[in-house]
């Protein structure tokens, strides 16, 4: 059984990469958002969130804002919305060291416990309500993936009943 917490995120502005359809595109962004993040005093945990559109059929990337965007270079790079609300979450291996395996099953698992829960149910994207969709970002220390070591949150949108 996994750990899971419930977390709301609150409404802020998110600087958005836009689809990733192109490496170039998606080290674009991640060089942004390293050298961006890089440069913040006293911050602990990450502020981006990756999840895979299945509208546009791509992933696409936010890094959550600690300041008004008006006060940031944002790298040329759109300001939305963070896909804010309820989130199930739990920790998982980081889907590019085992092909996705510890990922897929953890979701399928998350997916379940909400299914069974009787206070949450899971969000359902719609007519004129904000696109949601399963996230997640790493929490390991990059400079630890060579090594194998690379853990992520998976955060998969609910509602209350």
């Amino acid at each position: 059984m996994v750990n899971i917490r419930i977390v709301e995120i609150p409404e802020m502005k998110a600087v958005y990469s836009g689809p990733l359809t192109s490496e170039e595109r998606f080290e674009a962004f991640n060089n942004w958002f390293s050298r961006f993040h890089g440069s913040l005093k006293y911050e602990l945990f990450p502020r981006d969130f990756m999840w895979y559109n299945e509208r546009t059929g791509a992933q696409e990337w936010f890094y959550a804002l600690p300041c008004d965007p008006a006060e940031v270079d944002c790298g040329g790079f759109e300001i939305r919305d963070l896909p804010a609300g309820l989130y199930a979450v739990t920790s998982c291996l980081d889907a590019d060291l085992d092909q996705a395996r510890d990922w897929l099953s953890t979701r399928e698992e998350l997916v379940r416990w909400v299914k069974e829960s009787e206070k949450f149910a899971l969000y359902e994207n719609g007519d004129s309500r904000p696109e949601r969709y399963p996230m997640f970002h790493i929490t390991s220390p990059g400079r630890l993936i060579p090594e194998g070591i690379s853990i992520e949150n998976l955060y998969v949108p609910i509602v209350e009943k």
